[in-house]
């Protein structure tokens, strides 16, 4: 009689299934709301000039002032705040360490202060799309270049014309480019307005201290995060 040999035991593997749902919108008002903003009563019967249509667009100007209403985000757990502080604490820690103990008695930057407000973005919100390594180094780095490329081309000619167009092109580029990160803008303000030490240094901030810097932050982010129980960083990479 032959025996039958127990089966080997298999092992159990964790599975993640991807759910592809519609990242929230952040620009636009969905139709159904903001129809009930612009159905401003008006009588049909009488024709429309020039001053009704006038009228007509100030009333739901002013209307939009009111708000939507909405729910605004409850507290968070109170360990929330435990890792959101101690991933600032050892990010901004890491950046300034390389900055003052390294490169600024070489007179070269790591440190600005648009990766204070990715601080906030990556530890207090980490599953922001805002926040997302894709957004973080790109919306950096994208600014970064416009930032000095419209120094290199302007900055010279008017200097608060410059400051203006750094920002504003800087927010189309990441718009278009899907990689908005509001620490963004101040990247490329702060390309026009600080000065190199050295003659044609000006591109040298894309590289350092935006790149660099962008992406420590980013290395801090996916430890720490992911150490939280209860957080998982990246919710996407690209």
């Amino acid at each position: 009689m032959t025996s039958i040999a127990p089966a080997a035991p298999r092992l159990s593997t964790i599975t993640i299934e991807s759910v592809h749902k519609p990242p929230p919108e952040l620009i636009e008002v969905p139709p159904e709301i903001l129809s009930q903003i612009v159905n401003v009563e008006e009588n049909s019967d009488e024709p429309t000039t020039i001053f009704k249509r006038i009228s007509r667009w100030m009333r739901i100007f002013l209307r939009k002032f009111h708000g939507l209403h909405e729910e605004r985000p409850k507290r968070l757990p109170w360990h929330e705040y435990v890792w959101s502080f101690l991933g600032a604490l050892l990010g901004i820690a890491a950046v300034s360490f390389l900055h003052f103990r390294l490169l600024d008695k070489h007179e070269l930057l790591f440190l600005i202060g648009s990766f204070g407000a990715s601080a906030v973005l990556i530890f207090g919100a980490p599953r922001s799309p805002l926040a997302q390594p894709r957004s973080l180094i790109g919306g950096h780095v994208l600014s970064a270049i416009c930032g000095c490329t419209v120094r290199v081309a302007i900055d010279q000619f008017e200097h608060s014309t410059a400051c203006a167009l750094a920002v504003a092109i800087a927010i189309i580029v990441m718009q278009l480019t899907e990689t908005v990160h509001p620490p963004g803008g101040a990247t490329a303000l702060l390309a026009v307005t600080t000065r190199p030490l050295l003659p044609g240094a000006h591109f040298l901030f894309i590289i350092m201290p935006v790149l660099t810097g962008a992406t420590t932050m980013l290395l801090i982010a996916l430890i720490v995060n992911n150490l939280a129980p209860k957080r998982t960083y990246p919710s996407f990479w690209w």
